[in-house]
């Protein structure tokens, strides 16, 4: 008796939750820029926003319409932060566009961002801020020859 592999959920498929709150006027925006969220073989266009305790994304008003919802990420709940390809000047294989990966536990959120490392250094940066104020989960970060200045010691 052959014994069958069960198989594993996508990693890269997004969980069926409900929208995310937009950001609310007590939150901090500490970065904003557009934004596509890979989903599979679709992405979504939008607004990617960083506050002090959460990564969303607002799709566009097209984009809801055909079903988009609102995503927010706890940075608490973030486990790695990947960017792909690892090193600045690789490409991608099959054309694709490099992207920041955020590992959390039912999925990888692919983001497709125009200021690629300057998003992963602020976002650094921000758990650098909250390790001062007590609060001290770091997900390791993924990227070769890259040295973030805003970390730096004097």
């Amino acid at each position: 008796m052959a014994l069958r592999r069960r198989r594993e959920p996508s990693r890269s498929r997004l969980p069926r939750l409900p929208h995310a709150d937009r950001p609310r006027p007590d939150e901090r925006i500490l970065k904003r820029t557009g934004a596509d969220l890979q989903n599979g073989w679709l992405a979504r266009h939008g607004t990617l926003y960083l506050t002090e305790e959460r990564l969303v994304f607002v799709p566009t008003l097209v984009d809801t319409a055909l079903r988009a919802k609102r995503r927010e990420i706890i940075l608490d709940d973030v486990q790695e932060i990947e960017r792909f390809p690892i090193r600045a000047g690789m490409m991608p294989p099959g054309g694709r566009r490099p992207r920041m990966l955020i590992h959390t536990g039912p999925c990888v959120y692919e983001f497709l961002v125009g200021d690629l490392d300057a998003w992963i250094d602020t976002i650094e940066r921000v758990y650098q801020m909250r390790a001062q104020a007590g609060r001290p989960h770091r997900p390791p970060v993924k990227r070769e020859d890259h040295v973030n200045i805003m970390l730096a010691e004097e």
